[in-house]
């Protein structure tokens, strides 16, 4: 199995493409949770689509956003996420006019907008594009610096067997990360706790595939979690993705 991890992540992980010289630290970063990791990047199919790395993917997003009184507004949006360099960019438009704004994992956020435009754009766009970014990538967070993968545990999500592997280290944007049993593919994340009924977010997925054999995200779902079960009903922003161009 340690041939078949190797040859893996060389050949998936963006920040070890120059080679195989920071397998070792990225074997010893993931330890046992490697052959759950691998697999789902595998099964994303986004190296080979991309000819060998990763890039940068363009898709047309609707973006539900909730304020805390529950109202929603909803913004049609082109964005651009480079799975590579981990960044996203988005591009849309309000009363007040077009606008673009740009985020980063380390919570850089940009915004070309009028004046007028800049304060609601950030309000609303700001966590989202962040929140977005770090959902994306997906497995791929555990193969950098940030996210340590604690050891795989098998348990159930919504009466479904999903295999659980916790974050240690900066868990700021994930406290744990949970995988189809059967598949591998990436379902839930969770942020700020994992416990039902304690304050936290839970990430919910669902994927479309491509005409290059790639799976990507067709739904992103943001919920508050739930009072009893993990799965919470109460939303904080859901991005829905088509149009997908790598």
């Amino acid at each position: 199995m340690r041939t078949v991890r190797l040859g893996v992540i060389c050949m998936l992980a963006a920040v070890f493409l120059a080679g195989c010289v920071n397998y070792d630290k990225a074997a010893t970063k993931i330890g046992p949770a490697s052959d759950v990791v691998s697999a789902s990047i595998e099964n994303l199919g986004w190296t080979k689509a991309f000819g060998g790395q990763l890039g940068s993917a363009s898709f047309v997003a609707i973006v539900t956003t909730y304020d805390k009184d529950g109202h929603k507004y909803t913004d049609r949006q082109k964005m651009i996420v480079d799975l590579s360099a981990n960044s996203i960019t988005a591009t849309g438009a309000t009363p007040q006019g077009a606008w673009k704004a740009t985020a980063s994992p380390s919570g850089t956020f940009s915004v070309d907008a009028q004046a007028s435009n800049t304060a609601l754009v950030r309000k609303r766009m700001a966590p989202v594009l962040k929140t977005l970014l770090h959902r994306l990538r997906g497995p791929y967070n555990l193969l950098a610096d940030r996210e340590m993968a604690r050891t795989p545990k098998a348990t159930q999500v919504g009466g479904l067997p999903v295999i659980r592997v916790g974050v240690t280290g900066d868990n700021s944007m994930a406290v744990a990360y949970y995988f189809g049993s059967a598949t591998g593919i990436l379902k839930y994340v969770t942020t700020g706790s994992d416990s039902p009924g304690s304050t936290g977010t839970v990430t919910t997925y669902e994927y479309r595939s491509l005409k290059n054999g790639a799976t990507f995200p067709s739904l992103v779902q943001v919920n508050r979690l739930g009072r009893n079960v993990l799965l919470g009903e109460t939303p904080v922003f859901h991005v829905e993705i088509s149009d997908v161009k790598f």
